[in-house]
């Protein structure tokens, strides 16, 4: 056991990357720098120096492997190179020394990166070859930075863009499936739960950490989130709709008129009440959105008056507004089986944006109400047992 745990830390799993990933990033990575080299080559006719530098292969793991990286952004990318270029150029022009021009070289690359914003380490590889290329690249002076450096990185930059926008559209789907499951952060709190901490929070926690941490904190709450919401589909994972749906379940029929239903949402604080029929099968669902939405074309002055007004039985044989539930009622209405997992209704939540769900058996009966409050006692847990799990 020891030996494999030796080993383990000695070859420690590098990414999550799948292999279709991978052979994606290799094969942009292979067809990039072929085109960076052809072109560069055919523009570069007649130019005594280098036409491709080795640090584009260096570049070319971040921009196509790690994408997501602070360093692959593209002014760290662009920024990187030039500015390291500069400095080395200069270096080789000032410091005779060459051991001593190569130090100053990678070290003002690095100090320029960090202050620049534009921390890309490939660009320190070119800062070295500016002071170690030898005569060729001595020659070229501060040309050097135009060709070959510049039109290396114009180049590799518009195929890394490209690159971009098309993996973009290939993982588009999948990246929807997953946020449809429970990660609209922006819209549905209630449940994928946005971390719980501000981004200043984040801020003094990677302060104090007082190391360089190449993912972005975007990525990070990212991660947060999406562990969160593992977390809570582990915990619903066994559970049946029956088990946490509300019961008994307060409702209407077609033909209850609006003040009943108004009166009865008031008094048990809820915010909808299913509508069905003789059968006992649901037919719609009477929201408090649905009252307000009918109230609002009213003339009356304040949304109380409106209210109070549509929900007031006409006593005429005709009447200009809705009177009973089901005219009011949306339909055709989302229903969750009784046992049907939980984990499964969560997701109808967060794609639909609702509220509650009404639950039914086997014969399409109404047997329960399922709502948010539900899920989220559900999801309830001590956050030192996430923390645990999440170190397990």
């Amino acid at each position: 056991m020891n030996l494999i745990s030796t080993l383990q830390r000695w070859f420690p799993p590098q990414s999550d990357l799948s292999g279709k990933s991978i052979l994606l990033s290799a094969a942009a990575a292979l067809v990039s720098v072929i085109l960076v080299g052809m072109a560069s080559q055919q523009m570069l006719q007649g130019i005594a120096g280098p036409f491709l530098l080795a640090s584009m292969g260096a570049s070319s793991v971040l921009l196509f492997v790690v994408p997501s990286s602070p360093m692959s952004r593209p002014w760290s990318f662009v920024g990187g190179h030039l500015i390291a270029g500069l400095i080395g150029v200069t270096s080789a022009q000032l410091i005779p020394d060459i051991a001593a021009a190569a130090a100053v070289a990678a070290g003002g690359a690095i100090l320029a990166m960090h202050l620049l914003r534009c921390m890309h380490p490939p660009g320190s590889a070119t800062a070295l070859l500016a002071v170690v290329g030898g005569d060729t690249v001595h020659n070229l002076g501060y040309q050097f930075l135009l060709s070959p450096v510049a039109i290396n990185v114009a180049i590799m930059l518009g195929c890394a863009l490209l690159y971009w926008r098309l993996s973009q559209r290939i993982h588009q789907g999948a990246n929807r499936r997953a946020l449809a499951a429970g990660l609209k952060r922006s819209e549905e709190k209630w449940l994928s739960n946005g971390p719980a901490f501000s981004d200043e929070d984040l801020n003094h926690a990677m302060a104090e950490m007082d190391t360089f941490l190449d993912i972005s904190r975007k990525d990070l709450k990212e991660i947060y989130s999406r562990a969160q919401q593992h977390a809570h589909n582990r915990q619903l994972g066994s559970l049946r709709c029956a088990e946490v749906m509300s019961q008994p379940v307060i409702s209407v029929e077609f033909g209850s008129e609006l003040e009943e239903a108004w009166n009865l949402l008031e008094k048990y604080a809820i915010r909808g009440l299913p509508v069905i029929d003789r059968a006992q099968h649901v037919i719609g669902i009477v929201t408090v959105s649905d009252f307000v939405r009918h109230a609002e074309p009213l003339p009356q002055k304040t949304l109380a008056e409106r209210l109070s007004h549509l929900c007031h039985r006409t006593t005429r044989l005709e009447s200009d507004k809705p009177e009973v539930a089901g005219q009011i009622m949306t339909h055709p209405v989302l229903t969750a089986n009784e046992n049907q997992p939980l984990s499964e209704v969560v997701q109808q939540f967060t794609v639909n944006h609702i509220h509650h769900i009404p639950v039914v058996d086997l014969k399409q009966k109404l047997v329960g109400m399922l709502t948010r409050e539900d899920i989220m006692a559900a999801c309830d847990c001590p956050t030192d047992k996430a923390v645990h799990d999440l170190e397990h």
